[in-house]
């Protein structure tokens, strides 16, 4: 849901409130005809906040139009147009100018960034590098050297400030830049900057091993804000040797992920907290398992209120793999068990799905549809004694508006 009923009269408000809620609405919902005003507001608005968010706001639709079928909406004359008509605005009374630049994938937008990052100003030199980070980790670039060459010649550049550098090596890091390694390894940057470089450093290294662990896709491109997924979730099990993926409603092995192609990086995904490992392959960017999106993209793979329990398939020697390395890496919470289950359930296997619910119920910090899922379950197993009593349960701690369907299921079975 939005902030406003009407974003674009928000954006006329006296209210600094207003309008920046306008603002944060049209980063969800704001379409390409909508960048001229946000452009205007981002130079000429009186308030500084708002200034920032109408910035932040065409950046967000722009990200929905860099990788996949709706780039196509957004040619190069439109995307040189829009980089010429942002580039009117003073950086100094915006510096979020350099996260559309970021997201508009046009030479004369990274020359205004790397412009940005030897202004004498620190404000103007961090929005530039917030930029460049938005630039570099995307897929509309994940196939461009001469976008990376560009960027890591950045390093030799003796015109930049010691925490532009740093900047500039943290970008490498997380766009997966190795070509960058020998020349972060020759900067000589003390402190925190210092600090920053070697842990660039580190970064980097860390991505040359093999890709191992449990990696979730949400459908989007990195740094894509969208309240809808191109693609849909995706998860993958590498271990260095086989990686196996289910995507589509299929588990199946895919060795293109640990193909030399992959492009390892390091960065914090839309929503996230920090910074974490991700990798590019494909179509996808893969984020590590440990990150709490992981269980909202199972929940959309398994499409809980839409589990047939009577009609689960049959498990097959991919899936069954799969599930064993999902047990390995989700965790031993009401959540993580949850989770298991929707798995399990989409691969077939309904006594597994009744265990590991069971599991969940058990524990602390049960999601409400917990109980309904496994009186579901417990029904199509046969068990409708036992399946009434989580049905009940269920009734009591979950809202109606919340799962209508499953709750007037759960009414009808309970009598």
């Amino acid at each position: 849901m939005t902030e406003t009923s009407d974003p674009l009269k928000a954006l006329d408000a006296k209210s600094i409130a207003d309008r920046a809620a306008g603002a944060r609405d049209l980063s969800l919902v704001g379409e390409l005809t909508h960048l001229e005003q946000l452009a205007a507001m981002a130079g000429s608005d009186r308030s500084p906040a708002v200034r920032l968010s109408v910035a932040a706001a065409a950046a967000d639709i722009l990200s929905r139009h860099r990788f996949g079928p709706h780039a196509k909406g957004l040619g190069v004359k439109r995307r040189n147009t829009l980089t010429e008509l942002f580039r009117r605005i003073d950086p100094s009374v915006n510096p979020g100018v350099f996260s559309v630049f970021g997201c508009l994938d046009r030479p004369a937008a990274l020359e205004a960034i790397c412009g940005g990052l030897r202004d004498p100003r620190g404000d103007v030199r961090l929005g530039a590098a917030v930029g460049l980070l938005r630039l570099c980790t995307s897929q509309a670039v994940a196939a461009k050297s001469k976008v990376e060459r560009t960027v890591v010649a950045l390093l030799e550049d003796d015109r930049h400030k010691p925490d532009a550098v740093a900047e500039i090596a943290r970008v490498c890091a997380a766009a997966g830049y190795r070509s960058a390694i020998p020349l972060i390894r020759a900067l000589c940057l003390s402190g925190a900057h210092g600090e920053l470089a070697a842990e660039a450093l580190t970064i980097l290294e860390a991505g040359e091993a093999p890709l191992t662990g449990m990696w979730f896709s949400d459908g989007l491109d990195a740094g894509e804000t969208n309240r809808t997924s191109p693609l849909g979730g995706a998860l993958v099990f590498c271990d260095g040797r086989t990686a196996l993926v289910l995507d589509g409603g299929r588990w199946k092995v895919d060795k293109a992920l640990l193909s030399d192609e992959v492009r390892r990086m390091h960065f914090r995904k839309v929503g996230a907290v920090a910074a974490a490992p991700a990798f590019q392959a494909g179509d996808r960017t893969w984020y590590s398992g440990a990150d709490s999106g992981l269980l909202c993209v199972i929940d959309g793979l398994a499409s809980p209120g839409e589990i047939d329990w009577t009609k689960l398939g049959t498990v097959s020697a991919a899936s069954k793999r799969g599930l064993a390395r999902a047990d390995e890496h989700l965790p031993d919470t009401a959540q993580g068990h949850r989770a298991r289950a929707l798995l399990q359930a989409q691969a077939g296997d309904l006594a597994g799905a009744i265990e590991a619910l069971e599991k969940a119920i058990s524990l602390k910090k049960v999601f409400p549809d917990t109980w309904g899922l496994l009186g579901d379950a417990l029904w199509a197993a046969g068990k409708k004694k036992a399946a009434k009593g989580h049905y009940r349960t269920f009734l009591k701690k979950a809202r109606k508006k919340d799962f209508p369907d499953r709750y007037a299921r759960a009414q009808e079975r309970t009598g």
